[in-house]
């Protein structure tokens, strides 16, 4: 095997690893609306605050899920910040999951989990979950609130707007992060 190729394979195995949040198990793939929301630039302005990190998960290690089984989520931040976590389903339906309106207060400790009120898999098909920090509360993500009578709130389904807005909310801010995961969810 000559270098050019053993290359050309690392080349290609380290660009399938960085688009690999996008799949689940090596088959199931997020949507164009998903990826629209998991392909957003979000990171520090100033490399000394590249501190800050931000990482969810589920209490499933395969990420698979049943309809009508409770996914429990969970996110951390590496130092003290604001966080919100959106759900965006196949369709590009995204929610804010938090801060919702149990959990009012989007700032968080560092390394100290919380988790979030149980989410239904209520449908099948790829979820994807996008989780975001800053060290500054002034963007509307922190402080969206649930209409009445509802636990989170609706952001709608034109995920490109709402990447392009909530990049727009975070700019310029010395520390923000972002993270995702996504998970499958079959039917019975």
């Amino acid at each position: 095997m000559s270098l050019g190729w053993c290359l050309r394979v690392a080349l290609a195995l380290w660009t399938a690893a960085s688009a690999g949040c996008g799949v689940i198990g090596g088959s199931e793939r997020l949507t164009d609306a998903q990826q629209v929301i998991a392909d957003m630039k979000i990171g520090p302005t100033d490399p000394q605050a590249a501190d800050l990190k931000i990482a969810g998960a589920v209490d499933h290690a395969d990420r698979r899920y049943r309809v009508g089984e409770p996914i429990v989520l969970s996110v951390q931040v590496s130092q003290q910040a604001y966080v919100a976590v959106l759900r965006v389903m196949p369709n590009g339906v995204a929610t804010l999951l938090f801060p919702n309106r149990r959990q009012a207060n989007a700032r968080l400790a560092p390394n100290s989990p919380l988790r979030l009120p149980d989410i239904a898999a209520d449908q099948p098909g790829v979820v994807l979950f996008q989780f975001v920090a800053s060290t500054r509360g002034d963007s509307w993500l922190f402080n969206r609130k649930p209409q009445v009578g509802a636990d989170f709130a609706e952001l709608g389904t034109t995920t490109r707007a709402l990447a392009r807005d909530i990049v727009l909310s975070l700019g310029g801010h010395a520390a923000a992060a972002a993270s995702h995961l996504a998970l499958r969810v079959r039917g019975e």
